[in-house]
């Protein structure tokens, strides 16, 4: 086996995200089902994945993992609070979502400087626009028109976290690898 390929395959999926607790993925299930009734072919994220993506990776090896942690350790903000209310879509990936109306100063600056981070490890962004958003559904077909306003969700934040999404058992996980404190 070459090199490259040797460090491809210790390499893993990654994306910095706004981790939630259990119980307020939870509290994201009821916005879920409002968006599978628009939607009923639509296929659900798992409670579990539900998330908050600050910055996509991609493949990371090891040495860069640790640098990125090392780097997004030194981050130091204050936990902040979220309103989501919007019920939406993007017509492509074909994803129904729920997102704020309006953006909180600190998420931007918190997504700012872990975007700071991973930029300075060689990593690039891949959306021209921060567009915060939880998928709640994929492989929706739905109007690019829709916009729903919902009971608005308030979500305190007070952590986030490296991720890895990988396969196991045929499902989708997106498992944290470092959480880092907001204080």
């Amino acid at each position: 086996m070459s090199g490259g390929a040797a460090l491809l395959l210790q390499s893993k999926r990654l994306f910095f995200s706004v981790k939630f607790s259990p119980l307020q993925q939870q509290q994201l299930l009821p916005y879920q089902r409002q968006a599978l009734n628009l939607c009923p072919a639509a296929k659900a994220v798992d409670s579990d994945n539900l998330h908050l993506t600050l910055f996509f990776l991609g493949q990371v090896d090891a040495t860069q993992q640790q640098r990125l942690i090392n780097a997004a350790g030194q981050i130091n903000l204050a936990p902040f609070s979220i309103m989501l209310d919007t019920l939406s879509c993007f017509t492509k990936p074909k994803i129904l979502y729920l997102a704020p109306s309006q953006l909180p100063d600190a998420l931007l600056l918190l997504q700012q400087q872990v975007a700071e981070c991973c930029k300075a490890e060689g990593f690039s962004d891949i959306h021209d626009i921060y567009r915060p958003h939880i998928t709640l559904a994929r492989q929706a077909v739905a109007d690019a028109a829709l916009a729903q306003p919902v009971t608005p969700l308030n979500l305190h934040i007070s952590q986030f976290a490296l991720y890895q999404s990988a396969q196991h058992d045929g499902r989708l996980q997106y498992q944290p690898l470092h959480n880092f404190m907001l204080i």
